[in-house]
């Protein structure tokens, strides 16, 4: 047999070593990939979050603050849905005009009243004071109403309208409003208000109800259908006739 017919010697050892060698380069190649695509699906889920800003865990899944006396798990059989904007004049003397009947209809266990602040009025003041008081009940309602009780965020939403600040100018302060929480009831929810914890998500609430058709302040929709009052009897008439259906 000739010199270059024969087979190279190979030595196992050697065969081995480059074995572990290449074992161990794919195995850091393998732990890049990983740490690759983890760090890409970190960037990705911090990109989907901005601007999404705090969600309100009190509201219900339409955004709205549900009051009612109804028990635990059952379904009021009429919704008063009342979509309003703090900084609305016409929203006051709703307000004014049929807040104490719909305080009279909330006691009926077979009622639910759903308030759902918006904020389509920020042109209407210097500092976005539709926005700002919309995040200030955020944050009343978030932190007293965790276990189902608004009767603070109730004080509040009231006081907010017996203070309503005149159209074109700035609006309460951030620090009036918090005294207002404060006088309600609430703890102190300054840093919140401040910080306009609420504020993206209170936009896209305004965004989403503008997108179901409300163009102005107040809507009054029961059992979602809107409705046209004419007075306070009308109301309770109403919802009589969809209590009775």
């Amino acid at each position: 047999m000739s010199q270059s017919s024969r087979k190279p010697i190979v030595d196992p050892r050697q065969a081995e070593r480059r074995r572990s060698i290449l074992i161990r380069v794919g195995a850091v190649v393998v732990l890049i990939a990983v740490a690759v695509a983890v760090g890409l699906w970190a960037v990705m889920s911090n990109e989907s979050d901005t601007g999404s800003g705090s969600q309100v865990s009190v509201a219900t899944d339409t955004g709205a603050y549900r009051i009612t006396k109804a028990p635990a798990g059952t379904e009021p059989k009429a919704v008063l849905t009342i979509v309003e904007d703090f900084q609305c004049p016409a929203c006051r003397q709703f307000e004014e005009s049929f807040g104490s009947t719909i305080a009279e209809l909330r006691e009926n266990p077979q009622v639910a009243v759903d308030y759902h602040p918006i904020a389509i009025l920020d042109h209407a003041s210097s500092t976005q004071y539709s926005t700002r008081s919309a995040n200030a009940s955020a944050c009343v309602a978030e932190s007293t109403a965790g276990g189902g009780d608004f009767g603070v965020w109730q004080k509040f939403h009231d006081l907010l309208y017996q203070r309503q600040p005149e159209e074109g100018g700035a609006g309460l302060p951030d620090n009036e409003l918090n005294s207002i929480a404060k006088e309600a009831g609430a703890p102190n929810v300054n840093s919140c208000i401040a910080d306009g914890q609420f504020e993206d998500w209170v936009t896209q609430q305004t965004q989403d109800v503008t997108k179901s058709g409300v163009n102005s302040t107040p809507t009054v929709r029961l059992n979602g259908q809107d409705v046209q009052l004419t007075t306070p009897q009308d109301l309770k008439a109403r919802v009589e006739q969809a209590l009775a259906s």
